[in-house]
């Protein structure tokens, strides 16, 4: 009986839909990047439409869910090249590839040589079987393999 009564005065309905317009623009605010903005979105139109005495919550829910996915999509079409495109941020090892190291101590095929990037002492092989590095020399890291750096000469481009 109290349900009844309770649901059939539609009066709630425009706290119900403020109430949630609320709370989606405080979690909004308080998360970095696009986390419940559709939700206010929907419930927004939700809202306007509770304001109107004969609009059914049933179609306030249905404009709430459509007006929230909508943007939901919207959000994406728009947001696609910088969601899709971004550039990764090379991190650890991978950020090594391609700098130029000094080598401490020579190095060929047969001897593996030391280099020190970042206060780290790394153990250093040739790319190329015929290439030999003196002490004091300029490389560049061109792969990792294992705990050991990669390295070829200066200029060369394989």
């Amino acid at each position: 009986m109290i349900q009844i009564l309770f649901l059939a005065d539609a009066n709630w309905y425009f706290g119900l839909w403020l109430g949630i317009f609320i709370l989606a623009i405080i979690i909004e605010a308080a998360e970095p990047g696009l986390v419940s903005i559709w939700f206010a979105g929907g419930a927004l139109v939700a809202f306007i439409l509770s304001l109107f005495p004969n609009v059914p919550l049933w179609v306030q829910i249905i404009a709430f869910i459509a007006t929230s996915g909508i943007l939901l999509l919207l959000s994406f079409l728009f947001f696609r090249k910088s969601f899709l495109n971004a550039k990764s941020v090379q991190t650890n090892v991978d950020a090594m590839l391609k700098e130029e190291v000094i080598l401490l101590s020579s190095c060929d095929k047969d001897t593996l040589g030391e280099v020190k990037y970042r206060d780290v002492i790394w153990k250093v092989t040739p790319k190329s079987h015929d290439a030999s590095f003196e002490k004091g020399e300029t490389a560049i890291v061109d792969g990792i393999k294992g705990n050991r750096l990669v390295i070829k000469k200066k200029g060369t481009k394989k």
